[in-house]
């Protein structure tokens, strides 16, 4: 008998090829459990939202879509799990481990990056994943454009024909900079292997990167823990074991049911019943009930993630920087951690986040001084004060708290703030289009743990520097050190950089807020990702299995 040509299949008919193998693999498990042969290690997980476009490169930026994407998609490189000093178990922002690269290495000039793929691995369909499929990855990355590419052209890897294909276990890296960003801006979502096989066939003239099965699709191509066996939208998404995970031992469970929850009450009363095993997005205010229910264990820790009020500094009065150093002495900062954040946050007290290289406080000089910020305003010219808007997210239970006490605060030194609220794709449209004057801006993430990268996205970047700050000393000192390796110059730099931002106040600088997710008492294995705050399932187990 001949060899049957790949592409002898058309997009669809590879697609319920694919489904048929997935349902065979999801029956016989079930037969498995059903006859006592095996144990229904289900976890139920209850979400506030539902997930939205699965193409990894197009993702929305909703944490539901994300974490999902995250679960069913495998990188070359990931974050080295590890226990930290308190007992939990973490992902280290700062190391990197092969996730399908078996290994990575350069050369000593730090200009070609080799990644060696670990033999015998398969998508989700059995299709090889290979050096191959990589390729076709990255040529697909960089043949669209977007955020993803972006941010590897950020790295120095200038374009597609910047990935080498070496043989079927091997792909080079070619790097124009030698640079510390690399494997930070991989070890995500947007660097999901893709396998051609499957992909291919739904490249069109009118869709040619596939956009729109990836959209809504995963099945065949799958190269992670789990693999998407339903999604009833607006209800509930099943994730079940991918067999031809390469590390499948490391999965703790068979199956994963996500309850798309959007009240957090109803979130709530499902954990307290034992109904959902654990609750996604549970208000802080809610926190200290559970903590003291038996029944409930409550994971905390604190985030990267950045929450401040912006101001315009193009727009006056915004744009007198007095004007914002007096406001942003008159913010009650530990009023809004304590009556807002209900104590599940610390204090912001640079550009720079605690937990991010090169982070001080040394310079933040910022606490509630009412006589500080009317001498301010005065010096300004607005001794009497005068009015603004302050906008917010309406549909932001930390927004709108957050707003009644900054309006009554500045009320005290003459500023009279009207608050304005928005729906929230509004909300972030117009911050995107950076034409908000005076805003609310929480919980910015750099997914990668680098000072530079942190400061280039919220203080250079077009899309990001929500506050229009501009400062040529600031943008050469991010521009000169973003790619640069030298340690104790990037250090100095970084300090320079903080100390003048301080100075400059376009934000006031609120927190940082923790992340808290509440389970059963007899789940265990959370895993805690500082990089990017997605959960990893894999690791999630019940004490009885």
């Amino acid at each position: 008998m001949g060899t049957v040509p790949a592409n002898i299949f058309t997009g669809r008919e590879r697609d319920d090829m694919h489904q048929v193998v997935r349902l065979l693999t999801i029956t016989l498990l079930a037969l498995l459990v059903g006859l006592g042969l095996a144990q229904d290690r289900t976890l139920i997980i209850a979400i506030p939202a539902d997930i939205q476009n699965l193409d990894p490169t197009l993702s929305s930026g909703d944490i539901s879509t994300q974490t999902i994407m995250t679960n069913v998609y495998a990188y070359l490189v990931d974050f080295a799990l590890e226990t930290d000093a308190a007992g939990n178990l973490t992902g280290n922002p700062d190391v990197f481990v092969g996730d399908i690269a078996e290994s990575i290495s350069s050369n000593d000039e730090g200009t070609v990056v080799t990644f060696k793929i670990r033999p015998g691995l398969t998508f989700s369909n059995g299709d090889p994943l290979d050096a191959n499929a990589v390729k076709f990855t990255y040529d697909r990355i960089f043949g669209q454009g977007g955020v993803t590419a972006f941010l590897t052209g950020m790295a120095a890897v200038d374009g597609a024909d910047a990935v080498r294909l070496v043989d079927d276990l091997t792909i080079e890296f070619d790097i124009s900079t030698p640079n510390t960003l690399l494997l930070g801006n991989m070890a995500q979502f947007g660097h999901s292997i893709l396998n051609p096989n499957v992909v291919q066939p739904f490249m069109t003239d009118e869709d040619p990167w596939a956009h729109e099965w990836l959209q809504n699709n995963t099945a065949g191509t799958e190269s992670g823990p789990y693999m998407l066996e339903t999604w009833d939208r607006g209800n509930q998404i099943v994730l079940v074991r991918n067999p031809n995970y390469w590390n499948t031992d490391a999965v703790q469970n068979d199956r994963i049911i996500l309850q798309i929850i959007p009240d957090a009450s109803n979130r709530l009363a499902q954990l307290r019943a034992g109904a959902v095993d654990i609750a996604i997005d549970i208000p802080t205010k809610d926190i200290a009930s559970l903590e003291n229910d038996p029944n409930v264990r409550v994971e905390r820790f604190t985030t990267r993630a950045v929450g401040y009020l912006g101001m315009n500094n193009t727009v006056p009065p915004f744009d007198n920087k007095l004007v914002r150093q007096a406001i942003s002495y008159a913010v009650p900062y530990d009023v809004i951690l304590n009556n807002v954040l209900n104590g599940f946050g610390i204090q912001l007290t640079s550009p720079i986040p605690q937990g991010t290289p090169y982070h001080t406080d040394e310079f933040f000089v910022y606490e509630q001084d009412f006589e500080k910020a009317q001498a301010l305003l005065a010096e300004a010219g607005f001794p009497n004060g005068f009015e603004t808007t302050f906008t917010i997210r309406n549909d932001n239970a930390e927004a709108k708290e957050s707003a009644v006490w900054v309006q009554a605060s500045l009320r005290n030194i003459g500023i009279d703030v009207t608050i304005e609220e928005m729906p929230g794709a509004a909300f972030t449209e117009r911050m995107q289009q950076r034409n908000h004057t005076f805003f609310y801006a929480n919980q910015w993430i750099s997914i990668n743990n680098d000072p530079f990268y942190h400061l280039f996205w919220l203080l250079k970047a077009d899309c990001c520097d929500y506050t229009r700050y501009q400062n040529d000393r600031v943008w050469a000192l991010i521009d000169e050190f973003t790619l640069n390796t030298d340690a104790a110059a990037r250090e100095a730099a970084a300090m320079e950089i903080q100390e003048i931002v301080l100075d400059e106040a376009p934000w006031a600088f609120l927190f940082q807020p923790d992340f808290v997710i509440a389970m059963r008492s007899d789940v265990e294995g959370f895993a805690w990702y500082s990089a990017d705050r997605y959960v990893r399932y894999n690791t999630l187990r019940k004490a009885s299995w």
